[in-house]
């Protein structure tokens, strides 16, 4: 009965469009979500390698406040640190290996295969990012700042022991910093930083087993000499050396022996201000380089003691005229205060002149200089004994008096710790590494070796990972594995049911072959235009503004970096779901073209038959015309 199995067919025919509707979104859904060049095509359409850069790290380093520099003479050290990372992790790279990944990993989830391995080499970005580095420190803009700022960072440790060292050696912060500027300038400063990051990265890289950095600045000392030099010039200086440590010396020898014979007596001051005015500043300050090379000469290494050594006795004649002129002064005042002599004194005097003791009178109507001759008296022969008593052939200024001098003591002196570094220079080793990290020493070679190996990751790693998660989770992802790998393998096999339904449609519907070709068009067609209104019109009117009502609140509530990402992601998801429906929509035009053009086979098959013969015939016709010309 026709009617009954018309019935059946319509029955057949209702489950064949859900069961192809639901068998085009499988099927999309595994063109898609199992397909690994779908999340890669999305990646691509975001422009995502080139967002990270261009809009993401800005934004995560000024919520993270790096890079700028707020200070009166700052550097905005953003845009520098984003070229950096972009030299180190170009986009490029960034995009080989994160397709790297999606393609291992999508084909394990989907078990398409039994394992993955993820190799992302690391020695060639580490030695890019250390490039990136030195090229960024030689900007202009870049390295003149930040070694400003250092000299600032060095002067804040060292003022404040500054300001325990003798007020000659007590130097300004202005001073300082012109000092450190001099002795260790901008230039080779930055070529230590070149120097040391070339040794340090072959040793993280595994190229070498050790690294020693190294800051040689013995071949700095020449010009800290000069500039040592000169503050030891400074007038203040030299009143420092003279009053607090060469004064001392010289009134421990004159303490007792200040009493000259001719009963005249010098204070200890009166030969300290002689001595002072005959060792000038000129005369100290022309000796200051020899003095400065004496000490430099132990830093260096040269002299093994350390001592410095100032001759005097070239200017012991002009002391002992400068005190036997004070001494004859003095001599003379004391004569003329005395009383004038008797006629007996007189000749007393005369007869037996006083050698060690100024005489009881004076003569009357004799000069002074006269007295002195009369008495036998020479200031000059008198004082040169007391001269060699007094004032040393040369000042030594001993190891212990010098250490005091700079402020030094036991195992803080400066000088012993300034000779140890001229010697071994600034010394960094992997050793030194080492006793620093201490119990953390172990992670930093781990990351050695994972710089030198490559970061690798198989389906190992994530197994344990997830075991480590629990292991009821590893089963269920075991289980899906195994289910989505057979459902894949089986896949085209799952059609077979809906085209039997579909030629059993056409069979029941149909009484000759025409009518059951329109009967199983039809249905296609009507599969088709339902799935295409579905996917179409349908989803952007109803389902589409409620997934952007759902995810828009989410966005709006965000700020910065967590807004900015969410952006990207809403965009993201946006282009996947309408390639998804997109790629739907296009299979149901297909199907229906496909179906039309059977209906058309099929209302058109009984003139096919009459169409033919009329082409044969046509075709003969116009084959007859040119054999007759030929």
């Amino acid at each position: 009965m026709i009617w009954l199995r018309r019935i059946i067919a319509l029955t057949l025919a209702l489950t064949f469009i859900i069961l192809s509707i639901l068998l085009l979104v499988i099927f999309r859904v595994n063109a898609t979500l199992g397909n690994p060049d779908f999340y890669n095509d999305q990646l691509r359409q975001a422009d995502i390698y080139n967002f990270i850069y261009d809009d993401a790290l800005p934004v995560a380093l000024e919520e993270a406040g790096i890079g700028v520099d707020t200070s009166e003479a700052g550097i905005n050290i953003k845009p520098h640190l984003i070229d950096m990372v972009e030299q180190t992790l170009p986009p490029e790279w960034l995009q080989t290996q994160v397709e790297q990944t999606i393609n291992q990993v999508v084909p394990y989830v989907w078990g398409d295969s039994e394992g993955f391995n993820i190799n992302i080499p690391l020695k060639e970005r580490v030695e890019m990012g250390a490039q990136a580095a030195k090229d960024t420190l030689h900007k202009e803009d870049v390295f003149p700042v930040l070694y400003d700022q250092t000299i600032d960072l060095i002067l804040d440790e060292i003022m404040p022991d500054m300001e325990e060292m003798p007020p000659p050696f007590a130097l300004t912060r202005d001073e300082m910093a012109t000092i450190l500027r001099t002795v260790l300038p901008a230039e080779w400063a930055l070529m230590q930083i070149d120097s040391a990051i070339d040794e340090v990265v072959p040793y993280f890289t595994k190229d070498k087993a050790q690294f020693t950095v190294q800051i040689d600045i013995s071949d700095r000392l020449d010009v800290l000499e000069v500039v040592v030099a000169d503050i030891l010039k400074r007038p203040e200086t030299y009143d420092y050396l003279f009053e607090d440590m060469m004064a001392p010396a010289i009134k421990q020898n004159t303490q007792e022996m200040a009493s000259l014979p001719i009963g005249v007596t010098l204070t200890d001051d009166e030969i300290l201000s002689v001595v002072k005015e005959t060792l000038p500043l000129e005369w100290y300050q022309a000796r200051v380089t020899d003095i400065v090379g004496q000490i430099f000469a132990y830093l260096k290494g040269t002299e093994e003691n350390l001592e410095v050594v100032i001759p005097l006795a070239d200017r012991k004649p002009a002391m002992a005229q400068a005190l036997g002129k004070l001494a004859d002064q003095k001599l003379e005042s004391l004569i003329d205060s005395l009383p004038v002599c008797t006629t007996g004194q007189l000749i007393d005097l005369i007869l037996n002149p006083p050698l060690d003791s100024p005489p009881e009178c004076r003569p009357i109507d004799i000069s002074y200089r006269e007295l002195k001759g009369l008495l036998g008296i020479d200031i000059s022969i008198i004082i040169a004994p007391f001269i060699d008593m007094w004032i040393p052939d040369q000042w030594v200024l001993s190891d212990a008096e010098l250490r005091q001098a700079f402020g030094g003591e036991d195992d803080e002196d400066f000088l012993r710790q300034a000779r140890e570094l001229v010697q071994e220079g600034l010394t960094y080793t992997n050793e030194d590494l080492r006793a620093d990290l201490e119990a953390d020493y172990e992670t930093m070679e781990d990351i050695r070796q994972q710089i030198a190996d490559g970061f690798i990751f198989t389906e190992k790693e994530l197994r344990d990972w997830m075991r480590g998660q629990g292991d009821e989770q590893l089963q269920t992802f075991d289980s899906v594995r195994s289910e989505l790998g057979t459902a894949r393998q089986w896949r085209l096999v799952a059609w077979f049911i809906p085209v039997l339904m579909l030629l059993a449609v056409g069979a029941l519907g149909g009484r000759g072959w025409r009518s059951k070709l329109i009967w199983a068009a039809a249905v296609l067609a009507i599969m088709a235009i339902i799935t295409y209104l579905i996917f179409g019109p349908l989803f952007s009117a109803m389902v589409q503004p409620r997934i952007d009502d759902a995810v828009m609140p989410a966005v709006s509530q965000a700020e910065g970096l967590q807004a900015l990402m969410a952006g990207k992601g809403i965009t993201i998801a946006q282009n996947a779901i309408a390639s998804f429906v997109g790629g739907i929509k296009s299979q149901a035009l297909g199907l229906l073209v496909a179906s039309l053009l059977l209906l058309v086979v099929g209302v058109f098959w009984p003139i096919w038959p009459r169409i033919w013969t009329r082409i044969r015939r046509a075709w003969s016709l116009v084959g007859t015309k040119i054999g007759r010309k030929t």
